[in-house]
């Protein structure tokens, strides 16, 4: 239970912008979990991955990322349900396009986005936005703002206003940064809107 805490405590900095704290804290979760195959160490694993990607220690990032495959794969039923204290697949991969994205590997990221939306079965308004977002960051990656941009404003134009703070906001900010030009004006003008 301490590890699932700390490790779920570890995605409040992650999400805005303290990547040391959020790595910190992920690495005492995955410390207590242990050895054994369970939700928590998974959920550890994926979150020390993507502070690290956001620290820019992409060694250890990529380490973090085969730690939560290797620990994913081995979840039984109960660990890999879609409950409050499961890890399923969705949400593994939804972490792994974070982490990917934010390295700059855009084939895994693309390969995570799609099998994460493969296993969106529900509307999840939030998480396919997050996916989409992460598509967005990983084409202005690829060295095309504009796809970047009509991608990500699109993106923003769908979301019903109560899902524009926050994480998306937080996500689509960092891509309006790396944006060049008209492109970045474009996108700054999309999210100016309510």
């Amino acid at each position: 239970m301490l590890a699932w805490v700390l490790a779920r405590h570890a995605m409040v900095p992650l999400n805005y912008g303290a990547s040391n704290a959020a790595a910190n804290l992920a690495a005492r979760a995955r410390a207590v979990s242990g050895d054994a195959p369970t939700a928590s160490a998974a959920l550890a694993a994926a979150v020390t991955a993507r502070a690290l990607a956001s620290a820019g220690d992409h060694q250890g990032a990529l380490r973090a990322v085969a730690d939560a495959r290797t620990i994913a794969e081995r979840l039984d039923g109960t660990q890999a349900a879609d409950t409050w204290f499961g890890y399923p697949m969705q949400k593994h991969h939804v972490h792994l396009s974070q982490a990917f994205t934010l390295m700059g590997h855009t084939r895994d990221a693309y390969a995570e986005q799609e099998a994460a939306l493969a296993l969106t079965h529900s509307p999840s308004i939030m998480v396919r936005a997050l996916l989409e977002m992460d598509a967005a960051t990983c084409l202005c990656s690829d060295g095309d703002p504009t796809s970047a941009v009509d991608k990500a404003v699109d993106v923003w134009e769908k979301l019903p206003p109560a899902y524009r703070g926050g994480l998306i906001r937080t996500r689509a900010e960092a891509l309006r940064q790396v944006l060049p030009g008209a492109a970045h004006d474009h996108l700054e003008e999309a999210l100016a809107t309510p």
